[in-house]
């Protein structure tokens, strides 16, 4: 009788995730068809994870690139993390960097770190920069 009462419950909480996400998507394709910044990139953050949709990595990069465009730091920092992996685009070192160290100039912390790891390791700004000498 425990399985039964367990296998309800998990049923029951698959439902209700399931339900939320769903609610999410809705919640941020209303917000992005008002072009929304913000809600471009959780649109893009719901097809990139598939919540409450199918996952869709293209789709993914073209709302964060259309919340980049309006100057969101989060969604600079995704497409940057998109382009330096190949994630629905080819892999480009140097546009990962740019949209890294444009995230930061904005004040994004991960863009900020990102921009750091990328001088560190000349990952896109080519190994002719030296700052210090």
């Amino acid at each position: 009788m425990s399985d039964t009462k367990d296998n309800n419950a998990s049923g029951e909480i698959i439902k209700t995730t399931n339900a939320f996400n769903q609610l999410k998507f809705i919640d941020c394709q209303k917000s992005a068809d008002t072009n929304d910044p913000d809600g471009l990139f959780w649109l893009g953050y719901c097809y990139e994870y598939g919540i409450g949709v199918e996952k869709d990595e293209n789709k993914a990069f073209i709302h964060y690139q259309k919340s980049a465009e309006m100057n969101n730091p989060n969604g600079m920092c995704q497409v940057g993390y998109f382009y330096s992996l190949g994630i629905g685009v080819e892999i480009d070192k140097h546009k990962a960097f740019i949209h890294y160290l444009n995230s930061a100039f904005f004040g994004n912390p991960m863009g900020i770190f990102k921009t750091a790891i990328c001088y560190f390791f000349f990952f896109g700004v080519g190994k002719s920069y030296n700052k210090w000498g």
